[in-house]
């Protein structure tokens, strides 16, 4: 379930599958309205598995990326990791032509996409090329690459930072990523340590100005931690 907001109204999404079918039936809830009402189209979600909870709403149109495995043969579209999108709209505006629309990732960003070490999600990123628009990061082998996506109809896409972990001037050796997000133009990430999980962030909105990189020395004001 996704919470979509807005100036005037708040939505709930709800995707139900009954029937162990790629096919969801997309369920909406307005607060306005006070009411849940069935969307037309149902959506489809591909042969690979969605991180349905790490929705992505830019737009008007609700985005999933599926996972990194490699449980489908190298013949089928859904092989590499992809992105679908599908749009939310209010009750009798809905539009029947809607459906959903299969995303391409980028080509760099798929090599190597089933490797263990291979973690990808999507975020929204703000504006690019004139519109609202969502970015791509991938973790692998301790390398950070970021893009963001320029033409949605064509799904193009700009890198805009290739990073190795060890090049960011941490103190720690070789640290273990646990997760990250995007906020605010901000790349945040957090290393764990024995018993303490740290929080970082890299400024990734100098990128998209081609700002040369450039990393503090960190030191303890440079981060937060947290006990686990």
């Amino acid at each position: 379930m996704t919470l979509e907001c807005d100036s005037d109204d708040y939505r709930l999404i709800l995707f139900d599958n009954e029937d162990w079918s790629s096919h969801f039936d997309c369920h909406v809830y307005s607060h306005k309205q006070g009411a849940w009402s069935l969307r037309k189209n149902r959506f489809f979600a591909g042969s690979s598995n969605l991180k349905f909870d790490m929705p992505v709403i830019c737009n008007g149109v609700i985005h999933f990326i599926s996972d990194c495995y490699s449980y489908l043969t190298e013949d089928s579209t859904y092989f590499r990791p992809y992105i679908m999108s599908y749009e939310i709209t209010n009750g009798d505006d809905e539009d029947e032509s809607v459906e959903t629309k299969f995303l391409r990732v980028p080509k760099e960003a798929r090599r190597g996409s089933h490797d263990d070490s291979c973690h990808m999600n999507i975020f929204k990123w703000g504006e690019a090329a004139g519109y609202q628009t969502i970015c791509l990061v991938r973790l692998r082998k301790r390398v950070f690459m970021v893009w963001i996506l320029t033409n949605y109809k064509s799904s193009s896409w700009r890198r805009i930072m290739k990073v190795r972990v060890k090049g960011m001037g941490l103190v720690e050796q070789n640290p273990v990523i646990k997760g990250f997000t995007v906020l605010n133009g901000d790349l945040v990430f957090a290393t764990k340590k024995k018993s303490t999980l740290k929080l970082f962030h890299i400024i990734l909105l100098a990128y998209t100005k081609n700002c040369a990189p450039s990393f503090p020395t960190w030191d303890d004001k440079d981060h937060l931690e947290f006990p686990i």
